[in-house]
């Protein structure tokens, strides 16, 4: 088993490359305005809350990327998808899950997301930043 807890580490395992960590907690941020600045053809991330309670961070990724399996032992995790399709598989049952839909993994869920569809996805994780993150 590997533990991680290194945001920016767990992001390039799961095929993010570009992501900005830096900006987050900002007075007001227009997600619109930032799905338009990143543009939706290649994978990238930006943190918008990162406190010692929460964090948010917005994710786009293209078809077939994801994360890989894993579990949080001391968090809840939840998302709210944002733009396109997602298929989320908990403790081995797959959900398709698109614009509109939240969705919570409890802690100690084993937990996969990939998404699917034509073209980019896009979800709102919230989660801390310092979950630790346990892969297989």
């Amino acid at each position: 088993m590997i533990n991680d807890s290194n945001v920016p580490n767990i992001l390039k395992q799961d095929g993010v490359s570009k992501f900005n960590l830096d900006l987050a907690n900002q007075f007001i941020v227009n997600v619109p305005s930032l799905i338009e600045k990143y543009g939706t053809e290649t994978s990238w991330a930006h943190t918008l809350i990162n406190t010692e309670s929460n964090s948010a961070t917005l994710i786009c990724q293209m078809p077939g990327q994801g994360n890989r399996r894993h579990h949080h032992p001391d968090w809840n995790e939840w998302w709210f998808i944002i733009k396109g399709q997602w298929q989320w598989e908990l403790e081995g049952m797959k959900k398709n899950v698109s614009q509109g839909d939240i969705v919570f993994i409890e802690r100690n869920k084993k937990h996969q997301i990939i998404a699917t569809g034509n073209s980019a996805s896009i979800r709102l994780a919230v989660s801390r930043y310092d979950v630790v993150h346990v892969y297989e």
